[in-house]
């Protein structure tokens, strides 16, 4: 048996994604928040009428930091169980 002329014409394999190539996210019912701000988390607070709010820190240069706020329509003790499963 003769080897191919051209072993490698053929068509190259699509690269199959890992899960790093994936976008990930952590889903609540009106926001979605991606997993690399979670190590960015200051506070978890409960508000009165059933909502969470999440305070971020994010950093800056020269060791300032911004401070952002989400409000997530759950409630605190829901709002834990998902970020402490991520």
């Amino acid at each position: 048996m003769r080897p191919k002329k051209y072993p490698y014409s053929r068509a190259v394999k699509a690269k199959k994604t890992t899960k790093e190539d994936k976008l990930g996210l952590v889903e609540f019912p009106n926001i979605a928040i991606r997993k690399d701000f979670l190590k960015h988390i200051y506070t978890v607070t409960r508000y009165h009428d059933g909502c969470t709010i999440i305070y971020f820190k994010i950093p800056k240069f020269f060791g300032a930091y911004e401070e952002q706020k989400a409000k997530v329509n759950l409630s605190y003790e829901e709002t834990m169980k998902i970020l402490n499963s991520c």
